[in-house]
């Protein structure tokens, strides 16, 4: 079944999120905001998007793999938004940072991540003393064959 996803956007320049095709397991996030990025420096930059995250799912944030050719990266790896993230302020954005030499300037309505709605399992934890009898042997123990 596929979930209904409630969204609002801040301006009608805003992109409405939208898979572009019927493969694509992430829809697309634009901004909504020139920027400048100078060289080696993060920035954060609105979509102008706010979404309403199901219960029991969480809300992933990618990189576009043709942002790596503009030389940026997103500058937490990936973003997570939860589920109570949705208030009248909670906005998406971008915290892009900038690999190259020269300043980046992104256009209003360029696609730059992309959303992946997951389904979330929430744990229980119980300290032990003794997790296991035997160790695999720490960082990177199974070699860099």
């Amino acid at each position: 079944m596929q979930p209904e996803i409630h969204f609002r956007r801040n301006s009608e320049l805003v992109p409405i999120p939208t898979y572009q095709t019927p493969g694509a397991v992430g829809f697309d996030i634009a901004v909504s905001e020139v920027c400048e990025i100078p060289p080696h420096e993060t920035k954060i930059i609105a979509t102008g998007l706010f979404i309403a995250v199901p219960k029991d799912m969480v809300l992933i944030l990618a990189a576009r793999s043709s942002v790596s050719k503009k030389g940026l990266m997103l500058a937490n790896g990936i973003g997570v938004i939860d589920q109570d993230y949705s208030g009248p302020t909670d906005e998406i954005k971008l915290a892009f940072h900038n690999l190259t030499e020269k300043t980046y300037t992104t256009a209003v309505g360029e696609r730059l991540a992309q959303g992946l709605f997951m389904p979330v399992i929430k744990a229980s934890f119980v300290e032990k003393e003794i997790l296991a009898t035997e160790s695999r042997g720490g960082f990177g123990s199974t070699g860099d064959k």
